[in-house]
């Protein structure tokens, strides 16, 4: 109850017993100011009687049976409804005649209604609305262009607020009339809502492929907003057969687990996840493919193929075939090909390294020893200085000095956490600090970095790592076959070939995740595995 109502209930009492005083010494006042008086504490009666039933009413009983917010307008109609009854009763207790009183009022309300004919429209459809209730705050609705979530509901329009936060205010007249679509999200007990984004294929690609590559696409690494407990379908939805050079429009339906951030954040991720699932297909025209003279000039710098002659890099670039991945997308067997080696064209993958505890002592395993083709990108100042908040709040201000000189130690940021921890001395407050750490510290490959070469020279698997794109990355794909074809064109190139990898494995690759000491081979060993490639 609001100071309001207090107010007015305490207002209540004081003219009660001063009309109970006045009524029982008539004396005192003449019977005009007890008439008055007692009018009076009839009005503010009734104001707080009203008050109290469309409490009960609408806050305790709608909410709890309906578990929905009420409405203003709903508050609105039952507090009218409950004044009218009082004022019946009102003139009842006053003796009035209340069919003249009727009369007077018909002819006043009709008066009104030609003059105020748009606005009790407008009123008289929310009411509608409210005894149906086809929605209510907090669902999304769409009608004609608006689309966005209802933020109030009044006597005379719903304020719906879009995604883009504009305000718009549609007059309840018009919702009566037109078609409206609702999206209930409030509720845990309604059916869930499917949701759709269109994309455009050309016409001549086989429509399964591009129903798995889509597919393959959001599953891959799915949104946090898309419900897996529903499915996710892909489908072909509008077709010309007159033109077979016209694209095809495909449509993928997800269930969102909020509605209400997908059309501005969900949709869009799922048509970055598709373009870049359909352009490793080769499904996607439009994108420009870097020339050979760009990939060339990447392979003669691998230290394994800069003994090979022109015309065998050609062999391999030709046969080369380039995957783009979108920024946060994760690289393994379902989405690289096999038996092939990668080599970073543009962009940054990170690579999560093991950690081993040994006798108490944390030790990191690298994925590779070999240096990296270029400088380990810095952190970004944004990330140290939230760091710096973080750690303020267990050693105070001190933490952004000791946050920025830690940061040019090193370019990891699990390092960095490990750095900042050592600065909290209390064991508990240190583990708070480290729950926002990276599980795992990242290795970097960047342009001209290169992975999966025991793949393709040994035919060994890829080790089982998480390999995921940190900015929107290119690789080129090195197949066995080009492999073989360069080699069979010129089989002098296996001796140093082999004596290359096998000096590759001993330097960079023994010891590190991908193998251990044990497993490395010398190159007659190598030559020979190489050769039967060649004669398969």
């Amino acid at each position: 109850m609001t100071a309001k109502h207090l107010s007015i209930l305490g207002l209540t009492g004081l003219l009660l017993l001063a009309y109970t005083f006045v009524s029982s010494n008539p004396d005192l006042v003449s019977d005009s100011i007890v008439k008055y008086l007692q009018i009076t504490v009839l009005v503010c009666g009734s104001i707080v009687i009203v008050n109290f039933l469309s409490f009960l009413v609408v806050d305790v009983w709608f909410a709890r049976s309906q578990g929905k917010q009420p409405s203003a307008l709903l508050k609105l109609v039952i507090s009218l409804f409950f004044y009218a009854v009082c004022s019946i009763l009102i003139l009842e207790i006053l003796g009035e005649n209340i069919a003249a009183v009727f009369t007077t009022s018909a002819l006043i309300t009709a008066l009104i209604g030609f003059a105020l004919q748009s606005t009790l429209g407008n009123f008289f459809s929310g009411v509608a609305l409210r005894i149906d209730q086809p929605f209510q705050i907090g669902d999304r609705v769409i009608i004609r262009d608006v689309e966005g979530v209802i933020e109030s509901i009044t006597w005379r329009s719903i304020g719906i607020r879009q995604c883009t936060g504009e305000m718009t205010y549609i007059p309840n007249g018009l919702l009566s009339d037109d078609l409206l679509t609702v999206i209930p999200t409030k509720t845990s007990t309604v059916q869930p809502v499917m949701r759709s984004v269109e994309f455009l294929v050309p016409a001549a690609s086989p429509p399964q492929q591009v129903i798995d590559t889509a597919y393959g696409a959001v599953l891959n690494q799915p949104h946090p907003n898309i419900n897996l407990d529903k499915p996710i379908q892909v489908r072909m939805w509008e077709y010309d057969l007159a033109d077979p050079g016209l694209f095809i429009t495909y449509k993928l339906f997800y269930f969102p687990k909020n509605y209400n951030i997908a059309p501005l954040h969900t949709d869009r991720e799922l048509l970055r996840r598709v373009w870049y699932g359909l352009r490793r297909e080769g499904l996607s025209p439009r994108y420009i493919i870097p020339s050979n003279k760009q990939h060339l000039k990447l392979l003669s710098s691998i230290e394994f193929f800069r003994h090979f002659s022109l015309g065998a890099q050609k062999i391999l670039i030709e046969c080369a075939k380039p995957l783009l991945f979108d920024a946060g997308e994760t690289l393994s067997t379902k989405n690289l090909p096999q038996d092939a080696m990668f080599i970073v064209v543009k962009g940054c993958l990170e690579v999560e390294q093991q950690v081993v505890m040994t006798l108490g002592k944390t030790t990191v395993k690298a994925f590779t020893h070999r240096p990296k083709a270029q400088p380990p990108a810095p952190l970004d100042q944004q990330l140290i200085e939230r760091l710096a908040y973080q750690l303020a709040h267990y050693i105070g201000p001190t933490a952004f000095s000791v946050a920025h000189e830690a940061a040019q130690q090193t370019s990891s940021l699990y390092r960095l956490y490990q750095l900042l921890a050592a600065e909290i001395h209390d064991l508990e407050q240190r583990q708070e600090f480290l729950k926002y750490s990276p599980p795992f510290p990242v290795e970097q490959l960047q342009a001209g970095d290169f992975f999966g070469e025991m793949t393709l020279f040994l035919g060994k698997p890829l080790p089982k790592v998480t390999i995921t794109a940190a900015i929107e990355t290119e690789i080129l794909v090195i197949t066995q076959e080009s492999l073989t074809e360069a080699l069979r064109d010129n089989e002098t190139l296996l001796d140093p070939l082999s004596q290359q990898v096998a000096k590759h494995q001993s330097n960079y690759l023994a010891g590190t995740m991908q193998m251990s000491s044990l497993e490395v081979l010398p190159a007659n060993a190598i030559a020979k595995q190489i050769g039967h490639l060649i004669s398969a």
